[in-house]
């Protein structure tokens, strides 16, 4: 069993890829089933056997703003079962990120155009400082993305520990 990260640190979904799992990919699938169905008090989720889509979360009662999901595809590749995981914050919270970075970055551009046309215009360019704003507005929501990420840290690792228990291999 090999595992792949392929992360840099600006990524704010980490994904890893467990390759060469010793079990059939039908058995991994059962598995996690089982496990999701039996009930446990590590972690919750749904399997979708039509893409082989598993979505884990924590228990309702261990939840917060920040609690993390992973999404764990299952595939076969050469006769070898392997898992690809990508863990991230809530689809409400991350639809608020692309949206703040979204406004930040269309306020930036608006600015420099603004900015440009001032210029142009020989008139003192005020817009220009929206440059420096809309950065410092990105590395506050950046800033937050990470405070995030540290507070769900234990529960991404508790998501972690009942995929290792499912596969029965430590990741």
């Amino acid at each position: 069993m090999n595992i792949n990260t392929t992360n840099s640190p600006l990524d704010l979904k980490p994904k890893c890829k467990i390759v060469n799992i010793d079990l059939p990919k039908d058995k991994v699938i059962k598995t996690i089933q089982d496990n999701l169905i039996k009930g446990n008090d590590i972690a919750v989720g749904f399997l979708d056997t039509e893409d082989n889509h598993i979505e884990l979360k924590v228990p309702t009662s261990q939840r917060h703003f920040w609690s993390p999901k992973m999404h764990v595809w299952i595939e076969d590749e050469r006769g070898k079962t392997s898992l690809s995981c990508v863990v991230g914050p809530n689809k409400g919270i991350w639809n608020i990120f692309i949206l703040f970075y979204f406004i930040a970055i269309v306020l930036t551009i608006i600015g420099i155009i603004l900015g440009f046309i001032q210029k142009y215009n020989h008139e003192t360019a005020y817009y220009f400082w929206a440059v420096p704003i809309g950065l410092m507005f990105l590395f506050g929501i950046n800033l937050a993305a990470r405070i995030g990420q540290y507070w769900g840290k234990t529960q991404v690792s508790q998501l972690k520990s009942f995929l290792s228990m499912c596969i029965d291999k430590k990741i």
